[in-house]
């Protein structure tokens, strides 16, 4: 292919590859490049692409020649070049002429880093922190959904449900305009209004007014009241007794689509414990992926660093188009400078590509095999969770020796290298 190439090995594991192509080749790659560029000039007197060559150069700038003809060449010299030297590159190569008679490029390759992983990775699991108390709760939160309420003429009593309208003035005695309410519902001793407002109406009945003084607390979400005092007056328009149902067995049937009270009560506690688990899980994995991050040891060339800027930024310029607001508007919101936002997606970056070399190393070393039956089940799976249109259309490419089979064959390993690690307590 090549009349002559060299090697040179730079930092950040980057490879400069010198080469000169042999003048036949080039020769042959130029017709093949004239006949390409050739064929979408429209030249009078000729079909596209069958005017003679002495016309058609007259035709194409030299640069745009020049450049075509080294793209023909460039699939089968970086072939050459990778088995020739034995180059395992992780990113498309830079590609510069240095002379054009003998043509000679000089090709800059990045390669896998070397990656060491050292440190035993052990993460305590925590025990079950879900008490008899929290199942009780759980279970009064859901018996609230099936309150019982009558109205009653007595006076209100903690636990009973006021209905009021009500409105504030300020200390010039002007109407506060929303603070004006009607209609407005609140359990005594739920604690739902601001401090002081809900002991004012013990006692109170069906029809009756009250007016009194509060301040309001600081801080408060509405800024333009933290600290004021308001005169509140209010209109009792009903009080209504709150009364829970007990858990029954009738209750539960009739209710709960359980069988027994007792069978209900068991399906709560597995589902908070199973929750927690899942919570707990989740905080194992991410506290062993930091202690991955922090034992591999790779030094990452700059390219790479900045293609997964460049991804991670265009992934969060997308979630914030999904909440119809533009980069420019998020900074101006957040009063962050774009340098701000620069600095943080650039630590983000190099930490997800350390931990994501540090997992291959793991991997690799462990020699973590997965079976095409494995792969075949978590791909259907996957593909049956899909709609019918999607599913067909996505259905060629997780077939073996297709991308989409590759990714779920890395994805298994890591899944077992996190069991295995996990494992250990």
């Amino acid at each position: 292919m090549s009349e002559k190439s060299s090697i040179k090995r730079l930092k950040g594991n980057r490879i400069e590859c010198t080469v000169t192509i042999d003048q036949k080749k080039v020769e042959e790659a130029g017709a093949k490049a004239l006949q390409k560029l050739g064929s979408q000039i429209k030249i009078s007197g000729f079909r596209p692409g069958k005017a003679p060559a002495a016309i058609l150069k007259q035709k194409i700038k030299p640069d745009e020649m020049f450049e075509e003809t080294v793209r023909v060449l460039l699939p089968e010299t970086l072939k050459a070049l990778i088995e020739e030297h034995n180059l395992k590159p992780i990113l498309p190569p830079k590609i510069e002429a240095q002379s054009a008679s003998p043509l000679t490029l000089l090709i800059t390759f990045t390669e896998h880093p070397d990656v060491t992983v050292k440190g035993k990775f052990v993460v305590a699991k925590k025990p079950s922190a879900v008490t008899e108390k929290d199942i009780e709760k759980m279970i009064d939160y859901i018996l609230e959904r099936h309150l019982k309420t009558t109205e009653v003429e007595r006076p209100a009593k903690t636990g009973d449900r006021i209905t009021m309208d009500f409105f504030g003035k300020d200390a010039e005695g002007k109407e506060i305009d929303d603070i004006r309410t009607t209609g407005h519902s609140v359990i005594l001793g739920s604690d739902q209004l601001i401090p002081g407002f809900e002991p004012q109406l013990m006692g109170l009945k069906k029809g009756d007014e009250k007016s009194f003084t509060l301040t309001f607390p600081v801080p408060y979400h509405a800024k333009h009241l933290e600290g004021k005092p308001v005169a509140f007056s209010v209109t009792v328009k009903n009080v209504e007794e709150i009364e829970k149902p007990p858990l029954t067995d009738d209750f539960a049937r009739e209710h709960l689509h359980a069988q027994s009270a007792a069978e209900f009560r068991s399906r709560i506690e597995g589902s908070m414990r199973e929750q927690e688990e899942r919570v707990e899980r989740q905080r194992r994995e991410n506290e062993l992926f930091e202690m991955i991050g922090k034992a591999t040891k790779v030094e990452i060339a700059p390219e790479l660093i900045e293609e997964e800027e460049h991804d991670l930024l265009n992934d969060f310029t997308e979630r914030l188009k999904g909440g119809n607001l533009t980069l420019e508007e998020w900074l101006k919101k957040s009063g962050k400078k774009m340098e701000d936002l620069r600095k943080e997606v650039h630590a983000d970056a190099e930490a997800k590509l350390r931990l994501r070399f540090g997992v291959q190393k793991l991997v690799a070393d462990r020699t973590t095999e997965v079976s095409d039956a494995e792969v075949s089940a978590a791909i259907d799976a996957y593909l049956q969770d899909l709609p019918e249109t999607d599913r067909r259309q996505k259905e060629p490419i997780y077939r073996k020796g297709f991308q989409g089979w590759e990714q779920f064959t890395w994805k298994l390993k890591v899944e077992k290298l996190i069991e295995e690690l996990l494992a250990k307590e």
